[in-house]
């Protein structure tokens, strides 16, 4: 894994470190998104403050490119883990549970009150 550059909180990962984490039954939150995506942009403006309302509750915040040209995925392997986490929709933040897909449906939650709702939802999960 390495640091994505516009956080300290957020640490980019790809297909293989999430199915090892999930295998490890960890606990965490996946953002996917597109390096194409204007609404993946405009949301990374706000993401650090998320990541960071996450960590302080025990959650590491990871993304997880799926695609950097529209309609084609980095490989195979990241195309059928997007797909079994609901497929297109960037971005989705997905959490993590043990493991554990608990809720995968938050796509295109860009602004800093939507992902403070959304943080708050996270928690109540825990």
């Amino acid at each position: 894994m390495r640091n994505n550059i516009m956080s300290n909180y957020i640490n980019t990962i790809n297909a293989s470190d999430f199915n090892e984490k999930t295998q490890q039954k960890q606990s965490f939150i996946l953002n996917v998104i597109a390096t194409w995506c204007s609404d993946c942009t405009a949301q990374a403006l706000s993401l650090q403050t998320f990541a960071k309302n996450m960590k302080e509750s025990g959650l590491e915040v990871f993304n997880l490119i799926a695609q950097n040209e529209k309609s084609v995925f980095i490989d195979c392997y990241h195309e059928k883990l997007i797909n079994e986490l609901g497929g297109h929709g960037y971005p989705r933040i997905i959490l993590i549970k043990e493991g554990k897909i608990i809720s995968a449906d938050n796509v295109e939650v860009i602004t800093e009150q939507a992902l403070t709702t959304l943080a708050i939802e996270f928690k109540n999960w825990l």
